[in-house]
């Protein structure tokens, strides 16, 4: 299953309790709290969701670059925010 990322503002107050809720109910992160939210809206049985698994870097250069689509530049800025996203922080390519 190809997995979407969306990117949503909250007002810091809710941030804070979405944080709460997070930690309170044993959730790894906040995506996987509002994944749950969102499995129980549809119901379970409608959606699936696979957990990430971060791939290396090199590989995902390659597929962006391969498509022809981005220019390097693009491409080097992504990179860059992968490597200093918790998914990959402290790995190396």
């Amino acid at each position: 299953m190809l997995m979407s990322t969306i990117t949503i503002s909250l007002p810091g107050q809710i941030a804070q309790k979405v944080d709460a809720e997070t930690k309170k109910q044993g959730f790894a992160t906040r995506s996987e709290f509002i994944r749950s939210l969102i499995r129980r809206y549809f119901g379970s049985e409608e959606l699936t969701f696979e957990e990430f698994v971060p791939r290396p870097l090199n590989e995902i250069r390659k597929e962006f670059e391969k498509t022809g689509k981005y220019n390097k530049e693009f491409v080097d800025i992504l990179i860059r925010g992968l490597k200093d996203s918790s998914l990959y922080a402290g790995k190396t390519s």
